[in-house]
C-alpha cells in the first residue's frame, strides 16, 4: 500500500464497494485505509486478513418495489 500512501497504522482497509460479474467473481474494489479511500483496485492489489462473507438479492429491473424507492 505504500505505492498510495497508505502507512502502516491504516495498512487493514475496508471494502466499500465491489463489482461482480455473473460468474460470482470480483473484479474490482473500492477500499478506506483510515482517511484515505482508494478506488478500482484489483484482486492482486487486495490481500485478505478478514474475510466476512456476505450475499446479496439479485436486483430485477422489473421489480416493482425497486421502482418505488
Amino acid at each position: 500500500m505504500e505505492r498510495y500512501g497508505i502507512n502502516e497504522e491504516d495498512a487493514v482497509g475496508t471494502v466499500l464497494w465491489h463489482s461482480l460479474n455473473e460468474s460470482s467473481e470480483i473484479g474490482v474494489y473500492d477500499m478506506k485505509f483510515g482517511s484515505t479511500v482508494i478506488r478500482n483496485l484489483s484482486e492482486a492489489d487486495v490481500e485478505e486478513i478478514v474475510v466476512k462473507e456476505h450475499s446479496h438479492m439479485p436486483k430485477r429491473d422489473d421489480d416493482a418495489d425497486r421502482k418505488k424507492k
